[in-house]
């Protein structure tokens, strides 16, 4: 046997030693890994992307990789995510030449999600805030994400409500997104005062404000603190009130960390079938949750486990569109009808299936309600019933 032979077999054994798996992968030319793989197609085309970019190759094999993880379901964002991260730790000019690469289909996939649609930093007083903007000529609607998420929650509803040629809006909150840094919240108005700010910088006068959950309180607080800036309020997987069980999920991140929050967070969010699939949204709202600071998510809770439009919302004269879902397991169908019941000039509204996350896991189904609730409004032929 020759030296080099020995030399070959003797580096064999090496890496057998080290990890048998990918000495039975080289082996088998890369068939044993791809059958046992367990990360699974999405990320594993995301990882090589990676690889490819901080190795600077910038040939075809980008596109092929791309192309391979928006196959297996992964999106623009986390593809700009593995951009983003090159420019770290592979370097700026490296990242920068696979962006010019990849930008044709992060421009495609912006204009067939968000045609027209700028994204940009406003200051809005004490922080900036993340805003979507379409500048349509069509009358203002804002859409107020979810606690512990930012404004591309909207990421499927927000192309169908802009087909109304409305002008749409989407930021983050106080504590969340890119607004994380602002000082932290106080409570409910404070989170209107924010949205008011926003809308005179932006010379909207009055709007159309749609929120979800968290969102569609601080929509509550933002109607009553400014009735002459609402047209029309949408309140989806919204209360009336908080309730004290709301305040102990702070109480939890503070003792056990943002962590212990996230199966919590997601059963109560989507159905099983949606988690055990584990598409964008929930992969999403996962790494919200995991990313957003204790303080932040405290701040949140406490906020809305004390607000109370109870009294406040027989003043609300607007059309208000109540959007449920019978799947909720947060703001269940009681909690919605009572809410509901306590605007003078509201629809109830149930979607099956609907849950808590409906703008995400059921977008469709929401933007249609949104739409016909905003051709109504526009028409001035909103009925009640």
């Amino acid at each position: 046997m020759s030296t080099k032979q020995t030399i070959v077999d003797q580096k064999v054994a090496e890496l057998a030693q080290l990890t048998p798996q990918l000495s039975r992968a080289m082996a088998n030319t890369g068939k044993e890994l791809n059958s046992n793989a367990i990360i699974g197609d999405r990320n594993w085309a995301l990882n090589t992307l990676a690889i490819l970019i901080g190795m600077g190759d910038m040939n075809d094999q980008l596109q092929v990789y791309v192309k391979a993880a928006t196959d297996a379901g992964a999106t623009d964002n986390e593809i700009q995510d593995v951009l983003n991260l090159a420019s770290i730790y592979a370097g700026n000019p490296r990242a920068v030449n696979a962006a010019r690469s990849i930008a044709p289909y992060l421009k495609r996939e912006s204009d067939r999600l968000r045609p027209n649609v700028t994204e940009e930093l406003i200051n809005v007083g004490d922080h900036e805030t993340m805003v979507w903007d379409n500048h349509a000529a069509g009358f203002p609607i804002v859409l107020i994400h979810c606690l512990a998420l930012d404004h591309r929650t909207w990421r499927d509803v927000y192309p169908e409500v802009a087909k109304t040629g409305a002008r749409v809006i989407a930021y983050d909150i106080r504590g969340h997104g890119w607004a994380r840094n602002a000082p932290v919240t106080k409570d409910l108005d404070q989170l209107a005062d924010d949205l008011h700010h926003l809308l005179v910088k932006l010379d909207i006068k009055q709007a159309d404000i749609y929120g979800a959950s968290y969102g569609g309180a601080i929509a509550e607080s933002f109607a009553i603190d400014y009735p002459a800036d609402t047209r029309s309020l949408a309140l989806i997987a919204t209360g009336l009130k908080g309730f004290p069980v709301l305040a102990q999920r702070a109480d939890a991140a503070e003792k056990d960390g943002m962590e212990a929050q996230v199966a919590e967070s997601l059963i109560r969010w989507f159905t099983p079938e949606t988690i055990a699939r584990n598409p964008w949204e929930v992969r999403y709202s996962r790494e919200c949750v995991r990313h957003i600071s204790v303080t932040n998510w405290a701040a949140a809770w406490r906020a809305m486990a004390v607000g109370d439009a109870t009294a406040a919302a027989r003043t609300v004269k607007v059309p208000v569109l109540a959007l449920g879902g019978k799947q909720d397991a947060s703001a269940v169908p009681p909690i919605m009808k009572q809410m509901a019941a306590a605007y003078p000039n509201s629809k109830l509204v149930t979607l099956d299936p609907g849950t808590h996350m409906m703008p995400m896991e059921q977008p469709q189904a929401v933007a249609e309600q949104l739409i016909k609730f905003y051709q109504a409004v526009n028409q001035n032929n909103f009925r009640k019933d």
